[in-house]
């Protein structure tokens, strides 16, 4: 009997403006990032910042911490659950096709981040399984991060501005704010470079 190839639901323009607002909102993190340190982070650290709070709400405590993981190993090493028989690599990407190299980096972090928000509108697959499609669609990835880093629109700008605006107000005052960003753009430093310590299998 035939095994039945799984049904994965990926709606491209869903992607496409995760992709945008993965890049904008990593773009408004990483100004607030040269602002601070006078050398700033690589791009994976604001990345990774933003990637958390765009999971979908509906994934519980203990996934939480296991997108955190993947975020970290993605980052560090391109690859998720390393040493198992799950272990997925991410695809090399074609660097001189790419009109934003630079932003390859929150590429992949988007495509990790799909396979959360994805998994979770669904209970039968788990993330993993969704990263085939999405590798597939890995164009419209890379050009939703740019759009949304590099506001290439009006509507991105004007965003981009609400979100400096509201980020700088969360905290109380802009000093305070800067404060809490400092700590956590450190501690996820941190962690990232521990991640790539780690021996892979």
């Amino acid at each position: 009997m035939e095994e039945k190839k799984p049904s994965i639901d990926i709606k491209e323009q869903e992607l496409y403006d995760l992709a945008s607002v993965l890049g904008l909102m990593t773009r408004a993190f990483a100004d607030w990032d040269k602002e601070i340190y006078p050398t700033p982070h690589e791009l994976s650290v604001p990345g990774i910042m933003v990637g958390i709070f765009l999971l979908d709400r509906q994934l519980g405590g203990e996934v939480f911490k296991a997108a955190w993981n993947s975020f970290l190993d993605v980052s560090a090493n391109r690859k998720i659950l390393p040493g198992t028989e799950k272990e997925v690599v991410w695809p090399e990407w074609d660097m001189e096709s790419l009109e934003h190299p630079e932003l390859a980096p929150l590429n992949d972090l988007c495509i990790m981040l799909a396979a959360w928000n994805f998994a979770a509108k669904q209970d039968e697959y788990p993330p993993e399984m969704f990263l085939g499609p999405l590798f597939s669609l890995a164009g419209s990835v890379a050009e939703g991060v740019a759009r949304g880093y590099y506001l290439k629109d009006d509507k991105s700008k004007a965003l981009y501005e609400q979100q400096r605006e509201k980020l700088a107000g969360s905290h109380g005052s802009v000093d305070e704010f800067k404060k809490a960003l400092e700590s956590q753009l450190t501690s996820i430093d941190e962690a990232l470079q521990s991640a790539r310590k780690l021996p892979q299998s």
